[in-house]
Protein backbone atom coordinates (compact mmCIF):
# COMPACT_ATOMS: atom_id res chain seq x y z
CA UNK A 1 0.00 0.00 0.00
CA UNK A 2 2.63 2.13 0.67
CA UNK A 3 5.01 2.21 -2.13
CA UNK A 4 2.48 3.36 -4.64
CA UNK A 5 1.78 6.48 -2.24
CA UNK A 6 6.03 6.87 -2.25
CA UNK A 7 5.81 6.47 -5.70
CA UNK A 8 2.90 9.30 -6.14
CA UNK A 9 4.75 11.61 -4.03
CA UNK A 10 8.10 11.25 -6.62
CA UNK A 11 6.30 12.22 -9.73
CA UNK A 12 4.30 15.19 -8.08
CA UNK A 13 8.40 16.39 -7.24
CA UNK A 14 9.46 16.03 -9.80
CA UNK A 15 6.75 17.76 -11.47
CA UNK A 16 7.16 20.94 -9.47
CA UNK A 17 11.04 20.62 -10.58
CA UNK A 18 9.95 21.03 -13.88
CA UNK A 19 7.78 23.69 -13.57
CA UNK A 20 10.43 25.48 -11.44
CA UNK A 21 12.95 24.71 -14.38
CA UNK A 22 10.43 26.51 -17.40
CA UNK A 23 9.79 29.44 -15.21
CA UNK A 24 13.56 30.03 -14.89
CA UNK A 25 13.85 29.36 -18.64
CA UNK A 26 10.97 31.29 -19.43
CA UNK A 27 12.44 34.41 -17.87
CA UNK A 28 15.72 34.32 -18.96
CA UNK A 29 14.35 34.06 -22.70
CA UNK A 30 12.00 37.11 -22.36
CA UNK A 31 13.92 39.33 -20.03
CA UNK A 32 11.54 38.82 -16.51
CA UNK A 33 8.47 40.52 -15.76
CA UNK A 34 6.93 42.59 -18.83
CA UNK A 35 4.85 44.38 -15.83
CA UNK A 36 5.96 45.01 -12.65
CA UNK A 37 6.96 42.16 -10.75
CA UNK A 38 4.82 41.16 -8.32
CA UNK A 39 7.65 40.05 -5.67
CA UNK A 40 10.08 42.92 -6.17
CA UNK A 41 9.87 45.25 -3.43
CA UNK A 42 12.28 47.11 -4.80
CA UNK A 43 10.89 49.18 -7.21
CA UNK A 44 12.08 52.23 -9.10
CA UNK A 45 10.33 55.26 -9.98
CA UNK A 46 10.22 57.45 -13.02
CA UNK A 47 8.64 61.16 -13.17
CA UNK A 48 7.19 62.50 -16.35
CA UNK A 49 5.44 66.09 -16.23
CA UNK A 50 3.18 67.36 -18.40
CA UNK A 51 1.01 70.79 -18.87
CA UNK A 52 -2.11 71.74 -20.54
CA UNK A 53 -3.60 74.99 -20.78
CA UNK A 54 -7.72 75.24 -21.33
CA UNK A 55 -10.03 78.21 -22.70
CA UNK A 56 -13.00 79.11 -20.62
CA UNK A 57 -15.70 82.14 -20.80
CA UNK A 58 -13.93 84.34 -18.03
CA UNK A 59 -17.41 86.11 -17.60
CA UNK A 60 -18.57 83.16 -16.39
CA UNK A 61 -17.89 81.15 -12.92
CA UNK A 62 -15.98 77.89 -13.17
CA UNK A 63 -16.56 74.67 -12.24
CA UNK A 64 -13.74 72.47 -11.43
CA UNK A 65 -14.52 68.48 -10.73
CA UNK A 66 -11.28 66.24 -9.84
CA UNK A 67 -11.59 62.28 -9.33
CA UNK A 68 -8.13 60.99 -8.38
CA UNK A 69 -7.55 57.98 -7.57
CA UNK A 70 -3.85 57.99 -6.25
CA UNK A 71 -2.06 61.17 -6.25
CA UNK A 72 -1.77 64.92 -4.62
CA UNK A 73 -4.21 67.68 -6.12
CA UNK A 74 -3.59 70.79 -5.80
CA UNK A 75 -5.72 73.72 -6.57
CA UNK A 76 -4.61 77.79 -6.70
CA UNK A 77 -7.01 80.71 -7.33
CA UNK A 78 -5.78 83.37 -9.23
CA UNK A 79 -6.37 86.25 -11.70
CA UNK A 80 -6.13 84.27 -14.74
CA UNK A 81 -8.33 83.74 -17.35
CA UNK A 82 -7.65 80.56 -18.46
CA UNK A 83 -7.03 77.44 -16.40
CA UNK A 84 -3.63 75.84 -16.19
CA UNK A 85 -3.15 72.14 -15.33
CA UNK A 86 0.27 71.06 -14.45
CA UNK A 87 0.20 67.15 -14.22
CA UNK A 88 3.12 64.94 -12.63
CA UNK A 89 2.89 61.24 -13.19
CA UNK A 90 5.16 58.69 -11.48
CA UNK A 91 5.28 55.16 -12.49
CA UNK A 92 7.00 51.92 -10.30
CA UNK A 93 8.68 49.23 -12.14
CA UNK A 94 12.10 46.98 -11.35
CA UNK A 95 14.44 49.07 -13.67
CA UNK A 96 14.46 52.83 -14.43
CA UNK A 97 14.15 51.72 -18.14
CA UNK A 98 11.14 49.85 -17.79
CA UNK A 99 9.99 52.65 -14.91
CA UNK A 100 10.65 55.42 -18.12
CA UNK A 101 8.62 53.07 -20.39
CA UNK A 102 6.14 52.56 -18.11
CA UNK A 103 5.23 56.30 -16.89
CA UNK A 104 4.13 56.99 -20.49
CA UNK A 105 1.38 54.90 -20.16
CA UNK A 106 0.03 55.94 -17.75
CA UNK A 107 -3.43 57.79 -18.68
CA UNK A 108 -5.81 60.84 -17.10
CA UNK A 109 -8.65 62.52 -18.14
CA UNK A 110 -9.80 66.02 -18.79
CA UNK A 111 -13.16 66.81 -19.96
CA UNK A 112 -14.08 70.20 -20.11
CA UNK A 113 -17.97 71.23 -21.24
CA UNK A 114 -18.15 74.98 -21.30
CA UNK A 115 -17.23 76.29 -17.46
CA UNK A 116 -16.89 72.65 -16.06
CA UNK A 117 -13.80 71.03 -16.37
CA UNK A 118 -13.07 67.39 -15.12
CA UNK A 119 -9.87 65.65 -14.01
CA UNK A 120 -9.94 62.17 -13.77
CA UNK A 121 -7.57 59.39 -13.11
CA UNK A 122 -8.16 55.80 -12.14
CA UNK A 123 -5.65 53.23 -11.26
CA UNK A 124 -5.01 50.18 -13.63
CA UNK A 125 -5.61 46.75 -13.04
CA UNK A 126 -2.00 45.98 -12.03
CA UNK A 127 -0.04 42.67 -10.45
CA UNK A 128 2.58 44.64 -8.18
CA UNK A 129 1.73 43.59 -4.44
CA UNK A 130 3.69 46.57 -3.17
CA UNK A 131 2.25 49.48 -1.66
CA UNK A 132 4.37 52.14 -4.23
CA UNK A 133 1.02 52.25 -7.25
CA UNK A 134 1.60 54.52 -9.97
CA UNK A 135 -0.03 58.04 -9.34
CA UNK A 136 -0.86 60.90 -10.71
CA UNK A 137 -0.54 64.35 -9.43
CA UNK A 138 -2.47 67.72 -10.22
CA UNK A 139 -1.68 71.26 -9.76
CA UNK A 140 -4.14 73.31 -11.31
CA UNK A 141 -4.08 77.13 -11.41
CA UNK A 142 -7.81 78.53 -12.02
CA UNK A 143 -9.58 81.65 -11.81
CA UNK A 144 -10.54 82.84 -8.02
CA UNK A 145 -14.43 82.66 -9.20
CA UNK A 146 -14.14 78.62 -8.91
CA UNK A 147 -16.27 75.99 -7.54
CA UNK A 148 -14.42 72.99 -6.58
CA UNK A 149 -15.58 69.63 -6.03
CA UNK A 150 -12.36 67.02 -5.46
CA UNK A 151 -12.92 63.14 -4.62
CA UNK A 152 -9.37 61.77 -3.82
CA UNK A 153 -8.22 58.21 -2.47
CA UNK A 154 -4.74 58.57 -1.79
CA UNK A 155 -2.66 61.74 -1.44
CA UNK A 156 -3.05 65.29 0.24
CA UNK A 157 -4.97 67.88 -1.19
CA UNK A 158 -4.81 71.29 -1.45
CA UNK A 159 -6.97 73.99 -2.36
CA UNK A 160 -5.99 77.90 -1.72
CA UNK A 161 -7.36 81.54 -3.05
CA UNK A 162 -10.77 80.72 -4.27
CA UNK A 163 -14.45 82.81 -4.26
CA UNK A 164 -16.86 79.83 -4.52
CA UNK A 165 -17.81 76.56 -2.99
CA UNK A 166 -15.48 73.86 -2.26
CA UNK A 167 -16.39 70.33 -1.82
CA UNK A 168 -13.59 67.65 -0.66
CA UNK A 169 -13.83 63.97 0.23
CA UNK A 170 -10.46 62.27 0.65
CA UNK A 171 -10.17 59.00 2.17
CA UNK A 172 -5.80 58.97 2.69
CA UNK A 173 -4.02 62.30 3.11
CA UNK A 174 -4.30 65.53 4.50
CA UNK A 175 -6.50 68.13 3.57
CA UNK A 176 -4.96 71.40 3.46
CA UNK A 177 -7.69 74.98 2.98
CA UNK A 178 -6.70 78.51 2.91
CA UNK A 179 -8.05 81.81 1.74
CA UNK A 180 -11.47 80.40 0.77
CA UNK A 181 -14.30 82.68 0.78
CA UNK A 182 -17.29 80.02 0.17
CA UNK A 183 -18.99 77.13 1.67
CA UNK A 184 -16.62 75.02 3.06
CA UNK A 185 -17.35 70.87 3.33
CA UNK A 186 -14.43 68.71 3.86
CA UNK A 187 -14.34 64.84 5.02
CA UNK A 188 -11.30 62.77 5.28
CA UNK A 189 -11.05 58.93 6.43
CA UNK A 190 -8.20 59.41 7.53
CA UNK A 191 -5.48 62.04 7.60
CA UNK A 192 -5.12 65.81 8.87
CA UNK A 193 -7.26 68.52 8.01
CA UNK A 194 -6.15 72.50 8.22
CA UNK A 195 -8.27 75.56 7.77
CA UNK A 196 -7.34 78.84 7.98
CA UNK A 197 -8.85 82.06 6.57
CA UNK A 198 -11.61 80.66 5.02
CA UNK A 199 -15.02 82.97 5.50
CA UNK A 200 -18.28 81.39 4.58
CA UNK A 201 -20.73 83.84 4.94
CA UNK A 202 -23.85 82.95 5.29
CA UNK A 203 -22.93 79.65 4.10
CA UNK A 204 -21.83 76.79 6.16
CA UNK A 205 -18.89 75.21 6.79
CA UNK A 206 -18.45 71.26 7.51
CA UNK A 207 -15.45 69.68 8.45
CA UNK A 208 -14.71 65.66 9.52
CA UNK A 209 -11.53 63.57 10.16
CA UNK A 210 -11.88 60.01 10.81
CA UNK A 211 -8.07 59.75 12.06
CA UNK A 212 -6.47 62.91 12.28
CA UNK A 213 -6.00 66.32 13.70
CA UNK A 214 -8.27 69.03 12.62
CA UNK A 215 -6.38 72.17 13.16
CA UNK A 216 -9.29 76.23 12.40
CA UNK A 217 -7.80 79.38 12.08
CA UNK A 218 -9.00 82.91 11.16
CA UNK A 219 -12.48 80.98 10.20
CA UNK A 220 -16.15 82.09 10.06
CA UNK A 221 -19.28 81.36 8.72
CA UNK A 222 -23.04 80.32 9.86
CA UNK A 223 -23.08 77.32 11.30
CA UNK A 224 -19.54 75.56 12.00
CA UNK A 225 -19.21 71.47 12.84
CA UNK A 226 -15.79 69.74 12.97
CA UNK A 227 -16.09 66.17 14.00
CA UNK A 228 -13.11 63.80 14.42
CA UNK A 229 -13.20 60.35 15.36
CA UNK A 230 -10.67 59.86 16.55
CA UNK A 231 -7.82 63.33 16.63
CA UNK A 232 -7.63 66.62 18.70
CA UNK A 233 -9.57 69.60 17.33
CA UNK A 234 -8.06 72.87 17.92
CA UNK A 235 -9.83 76.27 16.91
CA UNK A 236 -8.44 79.77 17.17
CA UNK A 237 -10.49 82.95 16.20
CA UNK A 238 -13.43 81.13 15.03
CA UNK A 239 -16.68 82.73 14.57
CA UNK A 240 -19.91 81.18 13.93
CA UNK A 241 -23.52 83.55 13.70
CA UNK A 242 -25.39 80.36 13.81
CA UNK A 243 -24.77 77.08 15.82
CA UNK A 244 -21.19 75.61 16.53
CA UNK A 245 -20.43 71.96 16.86
CA UNK A 246 -16.76 70.30 18.30
CA UNK A 247 -17.20 66.69 18.53
CA UNK A 248 -14.39 64.03 18.83
CA UNK A 249 -14.50 60.59 20.25
CA UNK A 250 -11.17 60.60 21.38
CA UNK A 251 -9.14 63.79 21.54
CA UNK A 252 -8.63 66.54 23.30
CA UNK A 253 -10.84 69.67 22.01
CA UNK A 254 -9.59 73.65 22.17
CA UNK A 255 -10.92 76.95 21.63
CA UNK A 256 -9.63 80.53 21.67
CA UNK A 257 -10.99 83.52 20.85
CA UNK A 258 -14.29 83.07 18.94
CA UNK A 259 -18.00 83.26 19.52
CA UNK A 260 -21.45 81.51 18.04
CA UNK A 261 -24.83 81.97 18.45
CA UNK A 262 -24.46 78.00 20.20
CA UNK A 263 -22.12 75.55 21.26
CA UNK A 264 -21.71 72.22 21.33
CA UNK A 265 -18.08 70.48 22.77
CA UNK A 266 -18.12 66.56 23.28
CA UNK A 267 -15.09 64.30 24.04
CA UNK A 268 -15.36 60.88 24.92
CA UNK A 269 -11.92 61.09 26.00
CA UNK A 270 -9.80 63.61 26.40
CA UNK A 271 -9.46 67.30 27.83
CA UNK A 272 -11.59 70.52 26.66
CA UNK A 273 -10.53 73.48 26.95
CA UNK A 274 -12.23 77.10 26.15
CA UNK A 275 -11.10 80.64 26.37
CA UNK A 276 -11.95 84.10 25.63
CA UNK A 277 -15.20 83.07 23.89
CA UNK A 278 -18.39 84.47 23.88
CA UNK A 279 -21.40 82.42 23.39
CA UNK A 280 -25.11 84.88 22.84
CA UNK A 281 -27.18 81.43 23.89
CA UNK A 282 -26.69 78.02 25.41
CA UNK A 283 -23.30 76.46 26.03
CA UNK A 284 -23.47 72.59 26.29
CA UNK A 285 -20.02 70.32 27.39
CA UNK A 286 -20.14 67.12 27.59
CA UNK A 287 -17.00 64.68 28.37
CA UNK A 288 -17.02 61.38 29.25
CA UNK A 289 -13.22 60.92 30.88
CA UNK A 290 -11.65 64.16 30.91
CA UNK A 291 -11.26 67.83 32.39
CA UNK A 292 -13.06 70.56 31.05
CA UNK A 293 -11.66 73.81 31.62
CA UNK A 294 -13.30 77.85 30.61
CA UNK A 295 -11.48 80.65 31.20
CA UNK A 296 -13.87 84.32 30.23
CA UNK A 297 -16.11 82.26 28.39
CA UNK A 298 -19.28 84.31 28.38
CA UNK A 299 -22.57 82.39 28.11
CA UNK A 300 -26.62 82.42 28.43
CA UNK A 301 -26.70 79.25 29.92
CA UNK A 302 -23.63 76.72 30.79
CA UNK A 303 -24.52 72.69 31.00
CA UNK A 304 -21.01 70.98 31.69
CA UNK A 305 -20.75 67.21 32.26
CA UNK A 306 -18.05 65.01 32.73
CA UNK A 307 -17.85 61.34 34.38
CA UNK A 308 -14.45 61.40 35.39
CA UNK A 309 -12.59 65.06 35.62
CA UNK A 310 -12.38 68.42 37.13
CA UNK A 311 -14.46 71.30 36.25
CA UNK A 312 -13.47 75.02 36.16
CA UNK A 313 -15.57 77.52 34.68
CA UNK A 314 -13.35 81.02 35.26
CA UNK A 315 -16.18 84.24 34.99
CA UNK A 316 -18.63 82.73 34.24
CA UNK A 317 -22.58 84.47 34.32
CA UNK A 318 -26.46 83.38 34.30
CA UNK A 319 -27.37 79.60 34.43
CA UNK A 320 -24.27 77.83 35.88
CA UNK A 321 -24.67 73.94 35.73
CA UNK A 322 -21.70 71.79 36.30
CA UNK A 323 -21.61 67.99 37.30
CA UNK A 324 -18.99 65.59 37.49
CA UNK A 325 -18.74 62.09 38.53
CA UNK A 326 -15.42 62.07 40.24
CA UNK A 327 -13.40 65.24 40.25
CA UNK A 328 -13.34 68.75 41.67
CA UNK A 329 -15.57 71.75 40.69
CA UNK A 330 -14.41 75.55 40.78
CA UNK A 331 -16.95 78.18 39.84
CA UNK A 332 -14.99 81.93 40.13
CA UNK A 333 -15.04 85.52 39.19
CA UNK A 334 -18.65 84.80 38.54
CA UNK A 335 -21.52 87.59 38.45
CA UNK A 336 -25.19 87.34 39.20
CA UNK A 337 -24.89 83.12 38.72
CA UNK A 338 -27.52 80.89 39.33
CA UNK A 339 -26.07 77.34 40.84
CA UNK A 340 -26.32 73.80 39.90
CA UNK A 341 -23.08 72.19 41.07
CA UNK A 342 -22.96 68.24 41.84
CA UNK A 343 -19.72 65.74 42.02
CA UNK A 344 -19.70 62.41 43.73
CA UNK A 345 -16.61 62.45 44.92
CA UNK A 346 -14.57 66.00 45.03
CA UNK A 347 -14.41 69.55 45.93
CA UNK A 348 -16.90 72.14 45.22
CA UNK A 349 -15.68 75.91 45.27
CA UNK A 350 -17.77 78.49 44.75
CA UNK A 351 -16.31 82.72 44.24
CA UNK A 352 -18.27 85.09 42.70
CA UNK A 353 -22.41 86.55 42.93
CA UNK A 354 -25.51 84.97 43.21
CA UNK A 355 -28.79 85.26 40.57
CA UNK A 356 -31.98 84.22 40.48
CA UNK A 357 -31.93 80.69 42.94
CA UNK A 358 -32.61 78.62 43.38
CA UNK A 359 -29.20 77.37 44.16
CA UNK A 360 -28.12 73.88 44.85
CA UNK A 361 -24.83 72.98 45.33
CA UNK A 362 -23.88 69.42 46.13
CA UNK A 363 -20.96 66.66 46.90
CA UNK A 364 -21.03 62.71 48.49
CA UNK A 365 -17.61 62.94 49.35
CA UNK A 366 -15.57 66.55 49.45
CA UNK A 367 -15.55 69.61 51.10
CA UNK A 368 -17.78 73.18 50.07
CA UNK A 369 -16.41 76.44 50.01
CA UNK A 370 -18.56 79.66 48.86
CA UNK A 371 -17.53 83.22 48.94
CA UNK A 372 -20.31 85.87 47.98
CA UNK A 373 -20.47 89.34 48.79
CA UNK A 374 -21.67 90.13 52.12
CA UNK A 375 -25.19 91.45 51.53
CA UNK A 376 -26.00 88.51 49.45
CA UNK A 377 -30.23 87.79 50.71
CA UNK A 378 -31.30 84.12 50.82
CA UNK A 379 -32.53 81.66 51.96
CA UNK A 380 -30.25 78.91 53.15
CA UNK A 381 -30.18 75.02 54.16
CA UNK A 382 -27.12 73.88 55.10
CA UNK A 383 -26.41 69.97 55.48
CA UNK A 384 -23.09 67.92 56.41
CA UNK A 385 -23.19 64.46 57.56
CA UNK A 386 -20.04 64.30 58.53
CA UNK A 387 -18.15 68.01 59.04
CA UNK A 388 -18.72 71.22 60.29
CA UNK A 389 -21.26 74.16 59.04
CA UNK A 390 -19.22 77.55 59.33
CA UNK A 391 -20.60 81.00 58.05
CA UNK A 392 -19.42 84.54 58.31
CA UNK A 393 -22.22 85.76 56.97
CA UNK A 394 -24.72 85.57 59.86
CA UNK A 395 -27.12 82.70 60.08
CA UNK A 396 -31.13 83.86 60.95
CA UNK A 397 -31.65 79.96 61.89
CA UNK A 398 -35.51 79.00 61.48
CA UNK A 399 -36.02 75.65 61.42
CA UNK A 400 -37.61 74.08 64.41
CA UNK A 401 -35.48 71.91 66.76
CA UNK A 402 -32.27 72.25 68.22
CA UNK A 403 -29.04 74.40 66.24
CA UNK A 404 -26.20 71.73 65.98
CA UNK A 405 -22.91 71.92 63.73
CA UNK A 406 -24.66 69.43 61.08
CA UNK A 407 -27.71 71.36 59.71
CA UNK A 408 -28.22 75.06 59.49
CA UNK A 409 -31.83 75.72 57.65
CA UNK A 410 -32.17 79.83 58.17
CA UNK A 411 -32.09 83.52 56.22
CA UNK A 412 -29.45 85.84 55.48
CA UNK A 413 -29.75 89.47 55.26
CA UNK A 414 -33.79 89.09 55.47
CA UNK A 415 -33.83 85.87 53.35
CA UNK A 416 -34.21 85.44 49.55
CA UNK A 417 -33.44 82.82 46.60
CA UNK A 418 -32.99 79.46 48.25
CA UNK A 419 -29.59 78.46 48.16
CA UNK A 420 -28.81 74.60 49.70
CA UNK A 421 -25.44 73.22 50.43
CA UNK A 422 -25.20 69.45 51.24
CA UNK A 423 -22.49 67.04 51.54
CA UNK A 424 -22.43 63.43 53.21
CA UNK A 425 -18.82 64.10 54.42
CA UNK A 426 -16.94 67.54 54.32
CA UNK A 427 -17.15 71.22 55.69
CA UNK A 428 -19.34 73.77 54.54
CA UNK A 429 -17.47 77.38 54.78
CA UNK A 430 -19.50 80.42 53.51
CA UNK A 431 -17.10 83.32 53.48
CA UNK A 432 -17.10 87.45 52.55
CA UNK A 433 -16.09 88.27 49.19
CA UNK A 434 -13.28 90.29 48.98
CA UNK A 435 -13.92 93.73 47.05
Amino acid sequence: MKRPIVITLLIVALALVCLGIGAVAFFAVNGGFVTNNPFDRLNVPSELEESKSLKIDAEEPLTLNVVNEAGEVTVIGADVDTVQVKVVKTAYDTTQARADAEVKTVKYDIEQNGNTITLKYEIPDSMNFNNNVNTVDFIVTVPQETSVDIDGNMGKVDVSGLQGQVVIDNDFGDVNVEKVDGALEVKTNSGRVDVKAVRAGTKNIDLYSGFGSTYLDQVSGADITVQSNSGTIDVQEVRATKDMELSSDFGNVKFDNGSAASLTVSTQSGSIDLSSVNISGELTIKNDFGDINLEQVKAKSYDTNTNSGSIIIDGAQGSVKAHTGFGNITVKNAESATLDLNTQSGSIEFIGSLGDGPHTIHSDFGEIEVSIPADSALNVDFKTEFGRIRSDIPVTITLTGELNQNQQTGTINGGGSQFNASTKSGNITISVLSQ
